[in-house]
């Protein structure tokens, strides 16, 4: 008996849920072995096959071990599968199709290897319940699977509903049973916090080498729109644009997220001996914390249809199958074996160096990433031209400098998931859609007397009294002090504020303020919510978010130009 301890636990979310999608090019390799190991290989190389009796094509083999340059064992993580394969048919070494070296560009003299297909992937998960949407990518310019840094205190879980049918009966003698029928599965629900960790790619990676990005960037992805990020803002429902320009960043905007459905996402919790996946998980809430005692993070939390247990190796990110002249038959599910062969003959599963740089993308170590410390955050706000000044009750034009003490800003999605009551049934629940989007927060800070500081603006705001709404220019920066130079008007845009990597900026130019509380300590403090709002109700740009990255992600095996792994599913 083995038991999982939380602290071994690896979070994986992905666009996809690991399995060929059914649109014709499903059939990915999943089991059989070497028939022929040709000559002239070495550790390291990968060799892509096609068939010689079929139309399958682009299956890439690991070479893991060698006989005097006679191939033995091979790796296949999930991107190599290839598609179009049918059992019983060879998988022959394409022309000029072997590479090796650091980045998988270095041509080899390996030739002659044979696969013999024993098994391929369906397109469904095991269970045959969740359509398979396609496979885990991490080492290229469109990877969709990236593990994420998780602390401590996530949770998942997924409840029941029923219905009790009870007796009550007058008399001397009732009777008082009672029956429980399940009726239908609630929607799971899943929390987890990450830390704010911008970054920038190295000439080893998975984008283009000086191209801003974030960790979590994948999570900011599914809360404002409905695509990957991308290199091109606001295209194909992606919230989410990335950029080789400091004055653009890694930019996350919500004009994409007027949709009834956002991106959806498998999760995978990967325990120490079991992985589990949220089905259809939807983003309904991002918390971000301005502790100052504190780095910064922030708490993303959610609902997913279903939650069940991986039992493929095809369908886990965390393993890539082995192979070897032994005949593995037809089954190659394996979790409860990782490193030896078990009792019925099944595949070995890797958990090495090829899953991680075929699999997913990871840059959940101290030196890939930056960490922001929230002591160096900082306030800016401005009031716009608006409500004709103080002289008719309105706010002059000023911009105020806040020290702030803590704080929090909160974006929810406000998400609704469906779920039909058949009797006699337990119904799941079939889809979600979203509700209003609400941008708001809080703030603390010392009331103090500095000119246009904290006390002004309670001055100035407790005086507005015939101001219906008022707009605020409001810019958080987090883990840096911004410089920023307004114009005036409708606010400046994001990428003409300037400040120094590494830090994020939060920019909402129509923050609505409320009138701010006194707070009595051992220093009188005031604290006070506020609103984002768009430029009009049919408008989703109530707030845009730039991360600007220094640390350098850089990994042998990722090359955003190399050979290593071509995408052979969209």
């Amino acid at each position: 008996m083995a038991l999982n301890l939380s602290r071994n636990t690896k979070v994986f979310v992905s666009s996809v849920n690991g399995c060929n999608p059914v649109d014709g090019v499903k059939g990915g390799i999943k089991n059989g072995k070497i028939t022929n190991g040709g000559t002239g290989y070495a550790v390291g190389d990968i060799i892509t096959c096609d068939t010689t009796s079929g139309t399958g094509e682009d299956a890439k083999f690991i070479v893991k071990a060698v006989n005097s340059g006679v191939v033995t064992k091979v790796a296949m993580p999930n991107n190599c599968k290839g598609k179009k394969f049918i059992a019983t048919e060879t998988a022959a070494q394409a022309t000029n199709a072997v590479v090796t070296g650091a980045d998988h560009s270095v041509t080899s003299n390996g030739e002659g290897f044979i696969f013999t297909v024993q098994a391929v992937t369906a397109g469904t998960t095991a269970d045959g319940g969740r359509i398979g949407t396609g496979l885990f990518k991490g080492n290229e310019t469109d990877a969709n699977t990236f593990r994420l840094g998780v602390l401590d205190g996530y949770s998942f879980s997924q409840g029941s509903d029923s219905t009790d049918v009870t007796i009550s009966e007058a008399g001397a003698t009732p009777n008082r049973g009672s029956k429980r029928f399940n009726d239908s599965l609630p929607p799971a629900e899943w929390s987890f916090g990450t830390y704010v960790r911008p970054f920038v790619h190295g000439a080893n990676s998975y984008r283009a080498t000086g191209t801003f990005d974030c960790v979590e960037n994948v999570l900011w992805a599914a809360l404002s729109g409905t695509g990957l990020p991308n290199a091109t803002e606001a295209t194909d429902g992606s919230g989410v644009f990335v950029s080789t320009s400091a004055v653009k960043g890694s930019l996350c905007n919500f004009t994409e997220s007027d949709v009834h459905e956002l991106m959806k996402l498998s999760i995978y919790f990967a325990l120490e001996n079991t992985t589990y996946r949220l089905n259809q998980a939807q983003i309904n809430q991002a918390e971000i914390d301005f502790s100052i005692d504190g780095i910064a993070q922030i708490t993303w939390s959610g609902n997913a249809t279903t939650i069940d247990q991986v039992t493929e190796v095809s369908e886990d990110p965390t393993y890539a199958v082995e192979f070897t002249t032994s005949d593995q038959g037809a089954d190659a599910d394996l979790i409860a074996s990782a490193v030896t062969l078990n009792a019925t003959s099944k595949a070995l599963a890797d958990k090495g160096d090829n899953v991680e740089e075929f699999n997913y993308v990871d840059t959940t170590g101290p030196s890939d990433a930056d960490y922001l410390r929230n002591k160096l955050s900082s306030l800016h706000l401005s009031t716009l031209l608006q409500g004709g000044g103080k002289t008719s009750q309105g706010l002059d034009a000023k911009e105020y400098e806040i020290n702030i003490t803590g704080g929090s800003l909160t974006i929810a999605n406000n998400v609704t998931y469906v779920t039909p009551e058949t009797i006699g049934v337990v119904d799941k629940p079939i889809g979600s859609f979203t509700g209003a989007r609400v941008v708001s927060g809080s703030l603390t800070m010392y009331l103090d007397t500095k000119n246009n500081g904290s006390n002004d603006l309670l001055t100035d705001l407790a005086a507005s009294t015939d101001l219906v709404s008022n707009a605020f220019d409001m810019r958080l920066f987090m883990g840096v002090s911004g410089n920023v130079t307004l114009v005036g008007g409708v606010g400046e845009a994001m990428e003409a504020d300037d400040f120094t990597a590494p830090g994020v900026e939060f920019n909402m130019p129509r923050a609505h303020l409320t009138v701010p509380s006194i707070e009595v300590g051992d220093l009188i403090s005031a604290s006070v919510e506020f609103a984002a709002n768009g430029s009009s109700l049919l408008e989703g740009d109530e707030l845009e978010v730039k991360y600007l990255g220094a640390t350098t992600h850089s990994q042998a095996g990722y090359k955003s130009t190399g050979s290593q792994a071509e995408a052979v599913l969209a």
